[in-house]
């Protein structure tokens, strides 16, 4: 099943230009099951489309946070290590 979530970026470490996007993007979509990945550092912003069989947001947010990106999901508590979506 695919899933959307979409992560903002809460930390000191920010988005701060195209090449930052890019980064991100190249990293996420290495992770097997990730199918979309689109990083905005106008809005802080991470929206990925991942396979829930494959992939679990948990272990996106800490590929962000390996990468220095601390990161919530919707509103939720910030976390390095987030406890969300776990399935």
């Amino acid at each position: 099943m695919l899933k959307s979530v979409t992560f903002e970026v809460v930390g000191d470490q920010r988005i701060f230009c195209e090449s930052c996007e890019h980064r991100i993007e190249r990293m996420l979509n290495s992770l097997e099951g990730m199918r979309q990945v689109r990083a905005k550092a106008r809005d802080q912003r991470v929206e990925v489309l991942f396979d829930t069989e494959l992939l679990e947001a948990t272990l996106i947010a800490d590929r962000l946070s390996k990468a220095g990106y601390e990161t919530r999901i919707d509103g939720s508590t910030p976390s390095k290590a987030m406890n969300a979506d776990r399935r």
